[in-house]
Protein backbone atom coordinates (compact mmCIF):
# COMPACT_ATOMS: atom_id res chain seq x y z
CA UNK A 1 0.00 0.00 0.00
CA UNK A 2 1.42 3.84 -0.73
CA UNK A 3 0.08 5.22 2.22
CA UNK A 4 0.93 4.82 5.89
CA UNK A 5 -1.68 6.93 6.98
CA UNK A 6 -4.47 4.23 6.49
CA UNK A 7 -2.89 0.83 8.46
CA UNK A 8 -6.21 -0.78 8.15
CA UNK A 9 -4.47 -3.29 6.50
CA UNK A 10 -2.24 -3.90 9.51
CA UNK A 11 -4.13 -2.58 12.34
CA UNK A 12 -7.69 -2.77 11.88
CA UNK A 13 -7.22 -5.99 10.63
CA UNK A 14 -6.65 -6.87 14.06
CA UNK A 15 -8.31 -4.56 15.97
CA UNK A 16 -11.54 -3.45 14.74
CA UNK A 17 -11.83 -5.76 11.52
CA UNK A 18 -13.06 -8.95 10.90
CA UNK A 19 -11.70 -11.30 7.95
CA UNK A 20 -14.19 -12.59 5.11
CA UNK A 21 -14.02 -14.80 2.20
CA UNK A 22 -17.17 -14.33 0.22
CA UNK A 23 -17.83 -17.49 -1.30
CA UNK A 24 -19.03 -16.96 -4.81
CA UNK A 25 -15.71 -15.16 -5.20
CA UNK A 26 -13.23 -16.83 -2.78
CA UNK A 27 -11.53 -13.33 -2.10
CA UNK A 28 -10.30 -13.10 1.41
CA UNK A 29 -10.54 -9.69 2.54
CA UNK A 30 -10.52 -7.68 5.68
CA UNK A 31 -12.67 -4.12 5.76
CA UNK A 32 -12.99 -1.22 7.73
CA UNK A 33 -16.26 0.90 7.55
CA UNK A 34 -17.29 4.30 9.49
CA UNK A 35 -19.18 7.02 9.07
CA UNK A 36 -17.80 10.77 8.45
CA UNK A 37 -20.24 12.48 10.89
CA UNK A 38 -22.58 11.65 13.24
CA UNK A 39 -26.32 12.03 11.75
CA UNK A 40 -27.79 15.70 11.66
CA UNK A 41 -24.23 17.17 11.40
CA UNK A 42 -24.61 20.61 9.77
CA UNK A 43 -27.72 19.44 7.96
CA UNK A 44 -30.78 16.96 7.73
CA UNK A 45 -30.15 15.58 4.62
CA UNK A 46 -26.88 14.50 2.59
CA UNK A 47 -26.29 12.68 -0.50
CA UNK A 48 -23.61 11.50 -3.48
CA UNK A 49 -20.20 11.64 -2.40
CA UNK A 50 -17.08 11.68 -3.85
CA UNK A 51 -13.60 10.70 -2.64
CA UNK A 52 -9.57 11.56 -3.28
CA UNK A 53 -6.21 10.66 -1.89
CA UNK A 54 -3.95 13.61 -1.80
CA UNK A 55 -0.44 13.37 -2.79
CA UNK A 56 0.29 14.03 1.18
CA UNK A 57 -1.99 10.75 1.63
CA UNK A 58 -4.87 12.27 3.15
CA UNK A 59 -8.81 11.40 1.52
CA UNK A 60 -10.50 14.22 0.73
CA UNK A 61 -14.59 13.63 0.56
CA UNK A 62 -17.07 15.86 -0.43
CA UNK A 63 -20.93 15.30 -0.91
CA UNK A 64 -24.16 17.73 -1.14
CA UNK A 65 -26.30 18.85 2.02
CA UNK A 66 -29.14 20.41 3.11
CA UNK A 67 -32.75 20.19 4.27
CA UNK A 68 -33.61 18.08 1.43
CA UNK A 69 -32.63 17.50 -2.46
CA UNK A 70 -33.49 20.94 -4.68
CA UNK A 71 -33.78 22.67 -1.59
CA UNK A 72 -32.34 26.22 -2.11
CA UNK A 73 -30.09 25.76 1.25
CA UNK A 74 -28.13 22.65 -0.32
CA UNK A 75 -24.37 23.54 -0.53
CA UNK A 76 -21.12 21.39 -1.35
CA UNK A 77 -20.02 20.32 1.77
CA UNK A 78 -16.08 18.50 2.55
CA UNK A 79 -14.19 16.68 4.72
CA UNK A 80 -10.42 15.38 4.73
CA UNK A 81 -9.10 12.03 6.92
CA UNK A 82 -6.07 12.02 8.64
CA UNK A 83 -4.78 10.13 11.63
CA UNK A 84 -7.30 7.52 11.69
CA UNK A 85 -10.58 9.75 11.73
CA UNK A 86 -12.11 12.74 9.88
CA UNK A 87 -12.38 16.19 10.55
CA UNK A 88 -15.20 18.48 10.77
CA UNK A 89 -17.56 18.76 7.92
CA UNK A 90 -16.90 22.42 5.93
CA UNK A 91 -19.02 24.57 3.42
CA UNK A 92 -17.39 25.29 0.24
CA UNK A 93 -17.97 28.83 -0.19
CA UNK A 94 -19.86 29.69 -3.41
CA UNK A 95 -21.86 32.65 -4.35
CA UNK A 96 -25.28 30.95 -6.09
CA UNK A 97 -28.12 30.98 -3.75
CA UNK A 98 -29.91 27.88 -5.66
CA UNK A 99 -29.46 24.23 -5.11
CA UNK A 100 -26.23 22.59 -5.41
CA UNK A 101 -25.64 18.98 -6.49
CA UNK A 102 -23.64 16.28 -7.43
CA UNK A 103 -19.65 17.26 -6.89
CA UNK A 104 -17.03 15.26 -7.95
CA UNK A 105 -13.14 14.88 -7.65
CA UNK A 106 -10.18 15.00 -9.81
CA UNK A 107 -6.53 15.30 -8.65
CA UNK A 108 -4.80 17.76 -10.77
CA UNK A 109 -1.35 17.26 -9.61
CA UNK A 110 -0.67 20.34 -7.41
CA UNK A 111 -4.60 21.04 -6.80
CA UNK A 112 -7.71 19.18 -6.37
CA UNK A 113 -10.51 20.02 -8.22
CA UNK A 114 -14.48 19.74 -7.27
CA UNK A 115 -16.86 19.93 -10.27
CA UNK A 116 -20.60 20.41 -8.83
CA UNK A 117 -23.87 21.37 -10.07
CA UNK A 118 -26.18 24.58 -9.29
CA UNK A 119 -29.61 24.43 -10.67
CA UNK A 120 -32.81 24.37 -9.41
CA UNK A 121 -33.95 20.91 -10.85
CA UNK A 122 -31.23 18.73 -13.05
CA UNK A 123 -32.87 20.04 -16.37
CA UNK A 124 -31.39 23.65 -15.26
CA UNK A 125 -28.04 22.01 -14.21
CA UNK A 126 -24.91 24.72 -14.95
CA UNK A 127 -21.90 22.65 -13.82
CA UNK A 128 -19.22 24.89 -11.91
CA UNK A 129 -15.54 24.03 -10.43
CA UNK A 130 -13.18 25.18 -7.58
CA UNK A 131 -9.77 24.54 -7.16
CA UNK A 132 -8.33 23.38 -3.98
CA UNK A 133 -4.47 24.30 -4.20
CA UNK A 134 -2.23 21.37 -1.67
CA UNK A 135 0.35 24.02 -1.12
CA UNK A 136 -1.51 26.74 0.45
CA UNK A 137 -4.83 24.58 1.72
CA UNK A 138 -7.05 27.03 -0.14
CA UNK A 139 -9.88 27.01 -2.70
CA UNK A 140 -10.41 29.18 -5.58
CA UNK A 141 -13.49 31.29 -6.47
CA UNK A 142 -16.24 28.79 -8.60
CA UNK A 143 -16.37 29.16 -12.17
CA UNK A 144 -18.17 28.21 -14.77
CA UNK A 145 -16.69 24.77 -16.79
CA UNK A 146 -18.49 25.78 -20.00
CA UNK A 147 -19.17 29.89 -20.12
CA UNK A 148 -23.08 29.93 -21.03
CA UNK A 149 -23.90 26.03 -21.47
CA UNK A 150 -27.49 25.62 -21.04
CA UNK A 151 -27.97 21.65 -21.97
CA UNK A 152 -27.88 20.72 -18.64
CA UNK A 153 -24.48 20.47 -17.48
CA UNK A 154 -21.12 19.64 -18.98
CA UNK A 155 -17.99 17.72 -17.42
CA UNK A 156 -18.31 15.23 -15.18
CA UNK A 157 -21.96 14.53 -13.48
CA UNK A 158 -21.47 12.09 -10.50
CA UNK A 159 -18.02 9.80 -11.51
CA UNK A 160 -14.31 10.90 -11.47
CA UNK A 161 -12.96 11.77 -15.23
CA UNK A 162 -10.53 8.90 -16.89
CA UNK A 163 -6.97 10.61 -17.46
CA UNK A 164 -5.50 8.13 -20.25
CA UNK A 165 -2.54 6.79 -20.78
CA UNK A 166 -2.39 9.64 -23.53
CA UNK A 167 -3.57 12.54 -20.99
CA UNK A 168 -6.65 12.82 -22.88
CA UNK A 169 -9.13 13.76 -20.07
CA UNK A 170 -12.29 11.98 -20.31
CA UNK A 171 -15.76 13.17 -17.84
CA UNK A 172 -18.50 10.86 -17.65
CA UNK A 173 -21.65 13.06 -18.82
CA UNK A 174 -25.03 13.02 -19.31
CA UNK A 175 -28.12 15.35 -19.28
CA UNK A 176 -31.48 14.85 -18.10
CA UNK A 177 -33.57 17.36 -20.25
CA UNK A 178 -36.89 15.74 -21.54
CA UNK A 179 -34.76 12.42 -22.25
CA UNK A 180 -32.18 11.11 -19.97
CA UNK A 181 -28.74 10.87 -22.53
CA UNK A 182 -25.45 10.28 -22.08
CA UNK A 183 -21.93 11.54 -23.65
CA UNK A 184 -18.17 12.44 -22.71
CA UNK A 185 -16.61 15.75 -22.38
CA UNK A 186 -13.41 15.45 -23.80
CA UNK A 187 -10.17 17.91 -22.27
CA UNK A 188 -6.21 17.47 -23.08
CA UNK A 189 -5.75 20.64 -20.35
CA UNK A 190 -8.74 20.73 -18.16
CA UNK A 191 -9.90 24.45 -18.96
CA UNK A 192 -11.42 23.93 -22.61
CA UNK A 193 -13.93 20.72 -23.01
CA UNK A 194 -15.24 18.77 -26.28
CA UNK A 195 -18.38 17.32 -26.20
CA UNK A 196 -19.00 14.16 -28.08
CA UNK A 197 -22.16 12.83 -29.36
CA UNK A 198 -24.79 11.40 -27.28
CA UNK A 199 -24.27 7.60 -27.27
CA UNK A 200 -27.14 5.48 -27.97
CA UNK A 201 -28.40 2.58 -26.77
CA UNK A 202 -31.27 0.24 -27.44
CA UNK A 203 -32.89 -2.81 -25.30
CA UNK A 204 -33.52 -5.93 -27.19
CA UNK A 205 -36.82 -4.55 -28.58
CA UNK A 206 -34.99 -2.04 -30.61
CA UNK A 207 -36.09 0.42 -28.19
CA UNK A 208 -34.19 3.36 -26.85
CA UNK A 209 -32.76 3.22 -23.53
CA UNK A 210 -32.18 6.22 -21.40
CA UNK A 211 -28.43 6.50 -19.56
CA UNK A 212 -26.95 9.03 -17.10
CA UNK A 213 -23.82 9.11 -15.19
CA UNK A 214 -21.44 7.15 -17.01
CA UNK A 215 -18.06 5.56 -14.87
CA UNK A 216 -15.06 5.00 -17.12
CA UNK A 217 -11.71 2.56 -17.02
CA UNK A 218 -9.07 1.74 -18.88
CA UNK A 219 -7.99 -1.73 -19.25
CA UNK A 220 -4.37 -2.99 -19.01
CA UNK A 221 -3.60 -3.20 -23.35
CA UNK A 222 -5.26 0.62 -22.90
CA UNK A 223 -8.69 0.30 -24.58
CA UNK A 224 -11.31 2.45 -23.03
CA UNK A 225 -14.73 1.54 -21.50
CA UNK A 226 -17.57 2.70 -19.69
CA UNK A 227 -21.02 1.86 -17.46
CA UNK A 228 -23.81 3.83 -17.08
CA UNK A 229 -27.22 3.95 -14.73
CA UNK A 230 -30.11 2.99 -16.81
CA UNK A 231 -33.82 2.91 -16.50
CA UNK A 232 -33.96 -0.25 -18.34
CA UNK A 233 -32.75 -2.73 -14.77
CA UNK A 234 -29.46 -3.53 -16.22
CA UNK A 235 -26.48 -1.88 -16.26
CA UNK A 236 -25.24 -0.96 -19.80
CA UNK A 237 -21.90 -0.48 -21.57
CA UNK A 238 -19.83 1.41 -24.27
CA UNK A 239 -16.52 0.85 -25.87
CA UNK A 240 -14.18 2.69 -27.60
CA UNK A 241 -11.22 2.19 -29.94
CA UNK A 242 -10.00 5.59 -30.39
CA UNK A 243 -9.18 6.84 -26.99
CA UNK A 244 -12.38 7.62 -26.10
CA UNK A 245 -13.25 9.68 -28.90
CA UNK A 246 -16.01 7.75 -30.18
CA UNK A 247 -17.78 4.96 -28.68
CA UNK A 248 -19.91 2.22 -29.88
CA UNK A 249 -23.78 1.78 -29.33
CA UNK A 250 -24.18 0.86 -25.79
CA UNK A 251 -25.17 -3.12 -24.85
CA UNK A 252 -26.78 -4.77 -21.24
CA UNK A 253 -24.09 -6.00 -19.53
CA UNK A 254 -26.60 -8.22 -17.35
CA UNK A 255 -26.13 -6.53 -14.15
CA UNK A 256 -29.13 -5.52 -12.48
CA UNK A 257 -29.48 -1.40 -11.88
CA UNK A 258 -32.35 -0.16 -10.32
CA UNK A 259 -31.76 3.46 -11.62
CA UNK A 260 -29.45 4.29 -9.34
CA UNK A 261 -25.96 5.61 -9.19
CA UNK A 262 -22.57 3.04 -10.00
CA UNK A 263 -18.95 3.66 -10.03
CA UNK A 264 -16.00 1.32 -11.04
CA UNK A 265 -12.06 1.24 -10.68
CA UNK A 266 -9.50 -0.72 -11.68
CA UNK A 267 -6.72 -1.52 -8.99
CA UNK A 268 -2.83 -1.89 -9.78
CA UNK A 269 -3.10 -5.55 -10.74
CA UNK A 270 -5.64 -4.82 -13.16
CA UNK A 271 -8.67 -6.01 -11.55
CA UNK A 272 -12.31 -4.17 -12.29
CA UNK A 273 -14.09 -3.52 -9.41
CA UNK A 274 -17.82 -1.85 -9.15
CA UNK A 275 -19.86 -0.53 -6.66
CA UNK A 276 -23.16 -0.24 -7.27
CA UNK A 277 -26.89 -1.66 -6.17
CA UNK A 278 -27.35 -5.57 -7.39
CA UNK A 279 -31.27 -4.91 -7.64
CA UNK A 280 -33.47 -4.62 -10.70
CA UNK A 281 -36.21 -2.80 -9.24
CA UNK A 282 -36.35 0.89 -7.78
CA UNK A 283 -35.34 -0.21 -3.96
CA UNK A 284 -31.51 1.30 -2.68
CA UNK A 285 -31.39 -1.51 0.37
CA UNK A 286 -28.48 -3.62 -0.89
CA UNK A 287 -24.93 -2.08 -1.78
CA UNK A 288 -21.58 -4.40 -2.79
CA UNK A 289 -18.89 -4.08 -4.57
CA UNK A 290 -17.90 -6.91 -7.20
CA UNK A 291 -14.86 -7.84 -8.73
CA UNK A 292 -13.95 -8.82 -12.28
CA UNK A 293 -11.09 -10.31 -13.58
CA UNK A 294 -11.54 -9.94 -17.57
CA UNK A 295 -12.71 -6.41 -17.75
CA UNK A 296 -15.89 -6.98 -17.33
CA UNK A 297 -16.70 -9.94 -19.21
CA UNK A 298 -17.60 -11.79 -16.14
CA UNK A 299 -18.57 -10.67 -12.05
CA UNK A 300 -18.62 -11.92 -8.84
CA UNK A 301 -19.43 -10.47 -5.83
CA UNK A 302 -17.15 -9.55 -3.01
CA UNK A 303 -18.03 -7.54 0.04
CA UNK A 304 -21.81 -6.71 0.65
CA UNK A 305 -21.16 -2.97 2.26
CA UNK A 306 -24.72 -2.44 3.69
CA UNK A 307 -27.89 -4.87 3.40
CA UNK A 308 -31.46 -4.68 5.10
CA UNK A 309 -34.79 -5.79 4.85
CA UNK A 310 -36.43 -3.05 5.08
CA UNK A 311 -37.27 -2.04 0.85
CA UNK A 312 -37.52 1.93 2.05
CA UNK A 313 -33.65 1.63 3.33
CA UNK A 314 -31.35 3.13 1.18
CA UNK A 315 -27.98 2.81 0.95
CA UNK A 316 -26.28 4.19 -2.81
CA UNK A 317 -24.25 6.76 -5.06
CA UNK A 318 -21.22 4.77 -4.35
CA UNK A 319 -17.79 6.52 -4.82
CA UNK A 320 -14.80 4.70 -5.32
CA UNK A 321 -10.84 4.91 -5.63
CA UNK A 322 -8.09 2.56 -5.60
CA UNK A 323 -5.11 2.40 -3.63
CA UNK A 324 -2.46 -0.23 -5.20
CA UNK A 325 -4.68 -3.18 -4.81
CA UNK A 326 -6.86 -1.73 -2.22
CA UNK A 327 -10.26 -0.26 -2.68
CA UNK A 328 -11.88 3.26 -0.57
CA UNK A 329 -15.47 3.52 -1.16
CA UNK A 330 -17.60 6.26 0.38
CA UNK A 331 -21.78 6.50 -0.29
CA UNK A 332 -24.94 7.95 1.18
CA UNK A 333 -26.50 6.01 4.04
CA UNK A 334 -29.80 6.64 4.36
CA UNK A 335 -29.74 10.02 3.39
CA UNK A 336 -28.03 11.30 6.78
CA UNK A 337 -24.78 10.42 6.65
CA UNK A 338 -22.09 9.73 4.42
CA UNK A 339 -20.45 6.58 5.51
CA UNK A 340 -17.02 4.93 3.74
CA UNK A 341 -14.85 1.50 3.89
CA UNK A 342 -11.38 0.67 3.28
CA UNK A 343 -11.24 -3.15 2.13
CA UNK A 344 -8.06 -4.46 1.71
CA UNK A 345 -7.67 -7.82 -0.78
CA UNK A 346 -5.18 -10.04 1.06
CA UNK A 347 -1.40 -10.14 -0.38
CA UNK A 348 -1.51 -14.24 -1.69
CA UNK A 349 -4.63 -12.69 -4.29
CA UNK A 350 -3.02 -9.76 -5.24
Amino acid sequence: MKRTLYLFALAFMVTNCQKYQNEASQIPYSVQKGQLFSEGTKTDMVHASSVLQLPNGKLMSVWYGGSKEGDADTRIWYSFYEYEDWGIPMQLVTTDETAHWNPVLQDFGSFARVYFKVGIDTKNWVTKYCDYDYQSETWSEAKELVEGDTSGGRGPVKNKCLITTENLIIAGASTEQSQWKAFFDLSSDGNTWEKTDYIVAKDNNGNDVEMIQPTLWQDLSGGIHAMFRTKSKFVFRSDSNDGGRSWCEAYSTGLPNNNSGIDCVTTANGWLWLAYNPIADGRRNRLVVSLSKDDGAHWEDVVTLEESSNPFAEFSYPAIIADGNDIIVTYTYKRKVIKYAFLHIEEDNE
